[in-house]
């Protein structure tokens, strides 16, 4: 198999779509997610998505290079909408304090699990954001933006800490994050909520140690 080329972030249609563009556009990203959840990533091929999508392979060529670039936009918008959900969590919990911020992080895993269950082909979505080589950089760059905010709103919150320490063990936290809401879409012997409270406590402790 031709290794694919790097990608540093999520693809983007260029200049901004609109009608039929941006809808055929969201077709092939709704059949290529929902195909990655039947077949997997090795064995999806862009002409599967643009049949499951009712277009031409021609068409799909006009919204994605390849395959992984389809991936890319896929882990994007993926990523996208879990942080979303995170920054919620920030703006509504940090202004009351440490304690309000790391009881509600509990919600906030789980509401991303469940936001992310929602999501076809969400759990391929994720593996390969983690095993493609070429798109751990999509990966890697939320993970950085998101320790960043998180940092941001916790560092007021313990002056006692030093910055270097809170940001490793925020970064640590996120990815903790990431694979905690892998591992409960993927085993169905897990239960969101043990696995959410679970890293809730870890990191609550983690930080409460660093002070």
């Amino acid at each position: 198999m031709t290794a694919p080329e790097p990608a540093s972030a999520a693809s983007t249609p260029g200049p901004a779509l609109t009608g039929r563009a941006a809808a055929t556009r969201q077709r092939l990203m709704q059949a290529g997610a929902e195909l990655l959840g039947e077949v997997g990533i090795e064995r999806i091929s862009t002409n599967q998505v643009a049949s499951r999508a009712g277009v031409t392979p021609p068409v799909f060529y006009r919204h994605f290079k390849d395959k992984y670039d389809l991936l890319a936009a896929l882990g994007g918008a993926l990523m996208e909408s879990q942080n979303d959900i995170l920054y919620d969590w920030l703006e509504r919990s940090a202004p009351a304090g440490f304690e309000e911020l790391m009881q509600n992080h509990y919600q906030f895993l789980l509401s991303t699990i469940q936001a992310t269950a929602a999501v076809p082909g969400a759990v391929w979505i994720m593996r390969a954001l983690r095993a493609v080589p070429s798109l751990t950089a999509i990966r890697l760059a939320s993970h950085e933006m998101v320790t960043d905010r998180i940092c941001r709103a916790m560092g007021p919150l313990l002056p006692d800490m030093n910055p270097a320490e809170l940001r490793l063990r925020t970064r640590i936290a996120v990815d903790a994050g990431y694979a905690a809401v892998e591992m409960a879409l993927d085993d169905p012997t897990m239960s969101p909520e043990s696995v959410c409270r679970a890293l809730t406590d870890m990191w609550m402790g983690g930080l409460r140690h660093g002070v």
